[in-house]
Protein backbone atom coordinates (compact mmCIF):
# COMPACT_ATOMS: atom_id res chain seq x y z
CA UNK A 1 0.00 0.00 0.00
CA UNK A 2 2.74 2.32 -0.72
CA UNK A 3 0.51 4.12 -3.22
CA UNK A 4 -3.06 4.02 -2.97
CA UNK A 5 -4.93 6.05 -6.11
CA UNK A 6 -8.75 5.69 -6.48
CA UNK A 7 -10.06 5.71 -10.02
CA UNK A 8 -12.90 7.28 -10.26
CA UNK A 9 -14.57 6.24 -14.56
CA UNK A 10 -17.15 8.24 -15.88
CA UNK A 11 -18.36 6.34 -18.88
CA UNK A 12 -20.47 8.85 -20.11
CA UNK A 13 -17.77 11.56 -20.57
CA UNK A 14 -15.05 9.12 -21.15
CA UNK A 15 -13.58 10.14 -18.06
CA UNK A 16 -11.35 9.45 -15.26
CA UNK A 17 -10.62 10.81 -12.02
CA UNK A 18 -7.63 10.22 -9.97
CA UNK A 19 -7.91 10.73 -6.03
CA UNK A 20 -4.80 9.74 -4.23
CA UNK A 21 -4.85 8.88 -0.10
CA UNK A 22 -1.53 9.83 1.68
CA UNK A 23 -0.33 6.61 2.95
CA UNK A 24 0.38 8.45 6.20
CA UNK A 25 -2.79 9.80 6.51
CA UNK A 26 -4.53 9.05 10.23
CA UNK A 27 -7.89 7.36 10.26
CA UNK A 28 -10.19 4.92 11.57
CA UNK A 29 -9.39 1.55 11.04
CA UNK A 30 -12.68 -0.55 11.49
CA UNK A 31 -11.84 -3.30 14.34
CA UNK A 32 -8.46 -1.75 15.05
CA UNK A 33 -6.92 1.08 16.73
CA UNK A 34 -6.69 4.54 14.67
CA UNK A 35 -3.71 4.46 12.80
CA UNK A 36 -2.28 5.73 9.28
CA UNK A 37 -4.36 4.03 6.01
CA UNK A 38 -1.81 1.79 5.24
CA UNK A 39 -2.14 -0.07 8.29
CA UNK A 40 -5.42 -1.05 6.91
CA UNK A 41 -3.73 -3.06 4.03
CA UNK A 42 -1.02 -4.35 6.30
CA UNK A 43 -4.26 -5.83 8.74
CA UNK A 44 -6.24 -6.82 6.30
CA UNK A 45 -5.44 -6.71 2.83
CA UNK A 46 -7.80 -4.79 0.28
CA UNK A 47 -11.01 -5.89 2.13
CA UNK A 48 -10.32 -4.34 5.66
CA UNK A 49 -8.51 -0.78 3.37
CA UNK A 50 -12.28 -0.98 1.43
CA UNK A 51 -14.10 -0.77 4.49
CA UNK A 52 -11.44 1.84 5.80
CA UNK A 53 -12.35 4.30 3.10
CA UNK A 54 -15.75 3.37 3.41
CA UNK A 55 -16.24 4.28 7.19
CA UNK A 56 -13.77 7.63 6.90
CA UNK A 57 -14.89 8.83 3.22
CA UNK A 58 -17.87 7.70 2.45
CA UNK A 59 -16.55 5.80 -0.93
CA UNK A 60 -17.78 2.71 -1.69
CA UNK A 61 -15.25 0.60 -4.33
CA UNK A 62 -16.58 -1.34 -6.58
CA UNK A 63 -13.01 -3.33 -7.99
CA UNK A 64 -9.83 -2.81 -7.05
CA UNK A 65 -6.14 -3.79 -8.80
CA UNK A 66 -3.00 -4.17 -6.97
CA UNK A 67 0.44 -4.09 -8.77
CA UNK A 68 3.72 -4.14 -6.84
CA UNK A 69 6.58 -2.79 -7.91
CA UNK A 70 8.15 -5.35 -10.00
CA UNK A 71 5.20 -5.75 -11.87
CA UNK A 72 4.49 -2.28 -12.11
CA UNK A 73 8.12 -2.01 -13.58
CA UNK A 74 7.28 -4.43 -15.96
CA UNK A 75 3.94 -3.45 -16.92
CA UNK A 76 5.03 -0.14 -18.42
CA UNK A 77 8.20 -1.68 -20.16
CA UNK A 78 5.27 -3.86 -21.86
CA UNK A 79 3.86 -0.45 -23.11
CA UNK A 80 7.55 0.81 -24.17
CA UNK A 81 7.59 3.13 -21.26
CA UNK A 82 5.89 6.09 -20.50
CA UNK A 83 6.67 9.47 -21.39
CA UNK A 84 6.61 12.29 -18.78
CA UNK A 85 7.72 15.74 -18.16
CA UNK A 86 10.86 15.58 -16.01
CA UNK A 87 12.83 18.55 -14.07
CA UNK A 88 16.34 18.95 -13.79
CA UNK A 89 16.42 17.62 -10.24
CA UNK A 90 13.88 14.88 -10.58
CA UNK A 91 16.02 13.62 -13.78
CA UNK A 92 19.60 14.15 -11.07
CA UNK A 93 17.47 11.45 -8.42
CA UNK A 94 16.16 8.85 -10.90
CA UNK A 95 19.84 8.82 -12.48
CA UNK A 96 21.33 8.30 -9.28
CA UNK A 97 19.22 6.04 -7.68
CA UNK A 98 19.36 3.64 -10.60
CA UNK A 99 23.03 4.29 -10.42
CA UNK A 100 23.04 4.88 -13.99
CA UNK A 101 21.04 6.72 -16.37
CA UNK A 102 20.99 9.91 -18.76
CA UNK A 103 17.42 11.08 -18.37
CA UNK A 104 17.39 14.76 -18.37
CA UNK A 105 15.28 17.86 -17.85
CA UNK A 106 12.22 18.12 -20.09
CA UNK A 107 9.77 15.52 -22.38
CA UNK A 108 11.83 12.18 -21.51
CA UNK A 109 10.52 8.33 -22.03
CA UNK A 110 10.91 6.45 -18.94
CA UNK A 111 11.40 2.77 -18.70
CA UNK A 112 9.69 0.42 -15.65
CA UNK A 113 12.76 1.02 -13.22
CA UNK A 114 12.72 4.82 -13.86
CA UNK A 115 9.22 5.33 -13.64
CA UNK A 116 8.93 3.54 -10.70
CA UNK A 117 11.96 5.97 -9.17
CA UNK A 118 9.63 8.98 -10.06
CA UNK A 119 6.42 7.51 -9.07
CA UNK A 120 8.22 7.28 -5.24
CA UNK A 121 10.31 10.58 -4.69
CA UNK A 122 9.30 12.56 -2.11
CA UNK A 123 12.24 14.24 -1.07
CA UNK A 124 12.69 17.09 -3.60
CA UNK A 125 9.86 19.05 -2.64
CA UNK A 126 8.74 20.89 0.47
CA UNK A 127 5.32 19.23 0.12
CA UNK A 128 6.70 15.76 0.41
CA UNK A 129 4.15 13.08 -0.51
CA UNK A 130 1.78 15.47 -2.05
CA UNK A 131 3.89 15.85 -5.21
CA UNK A 132 4.66 12.23 -4.90
CA UNK A 133 1.54 11.46 -5.03
CA UNK A 134 0.74 13.83 -8.38
CA UNK A 135 3.95 11.94 -9.56
CA UNK A 136 1.89 8.99 -9.19
CA UNK A 137 -1.15 10.26 -11.01
CA UNK A 138 0.97 11.24 -13.79
CA UNK A 139 2.44 7.89 -14.41
CA UNK A 140 -0.87 6.09 -14.29
CA UNK A 141 -2.30 9.05 -16.48
CA UNK A 142 0.43 8.48 -18.33
CA UNK A 143 -0.08 4.59 -18.22
CA UNK A 144 -3.45 4.92 -19.87
CA UNK A 145 -2.56 7.42 -22.37
CA UNK A 146 -0.42 4.97 -23.48
CA UNK A 147 -2.47 2.06 -23.58
CA UNK A 148 -5.23 3.81 -24.98
CA UNK A 149 -3.45 4.89 -27.98
CA UNK A 150 -3.07 1.44 -29.46
CA UNK A 151 -5.72 -0.24 -31.63
CA UNK A 152 -8.44 -2.15 -30.30
CA UNK A 153 -6.40 -5.68 -30.97
CA UNK A 154 -3.07 -4.54 -30.19
CA UNK A 155 -4.92 -3.38 -26.43
CA UNK A 156 -6.59 -6.44 -25.85
CA UNK A 157 -3.51 -8.61 -26.43
CA UNK A 158 -1.40 -6.37 -23.89
CA UNK A 159 -4.30 -6.76 -21.90
CA UNK A 160 -3.92 -10.13 -22.12
CA UNK A 161 -0.44 -10.18 -20.44
CA UNK A 162 -0.86 -7.59 -18.38
CA UNK A 163 -3.70 -9.69 -16.16
CA UNK A 164 -1.52 -12.03 -14.84
CA UNK A 165 0.89 -9.51 -13.37
CA UNK A 166 -1.71 -8.22 -11.36
CA UNK A 167 -4.40 -8.87 -8.45
CA UNK A 168 -7.51 -7.89 -8.77
CA UNK A 169 -11.01 -9.32 -7.50
CA UNK A 170 -13.09 -7.94 -10.75
CA UNK A 171 -14.17 -9.89 -13.29
CA UNK A 172 -12.39 -10.29 -16.45
CA UNK A 173 -15.58 -9.05 -18.62
CA UNK A 174 -15.38 -5.81 -15.78
CA UNK A 175 -12.20 -5.32 -17.02
CA UNK A 176 -12.74 -5.68 -20.61
CA UNK A 177 -15.39 -3.59 -20.58
CA UNK A 178 -13.29 -0.17 -19.73
CA UNK A 179 -11.04 -1.49 -22.20
CA UNK A 180 -13.74 -0.96 -24.99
Amino acid sequence: SDAMVLCTFDPGAKRLTMTSFLRDLWVEIPGYRDNKINAAYTAGGMKLLRQTLSQNFGVEVDGCIEVDFSQFARIIDLLGGVELELRADEARYINRNLGHGDLQQGLQTLNGEQALWFSRIRALDADADFSRTERQRKVIGALLDKYSSVSFPVAMGMLEKILPMVTTDMSRAELMGYVV
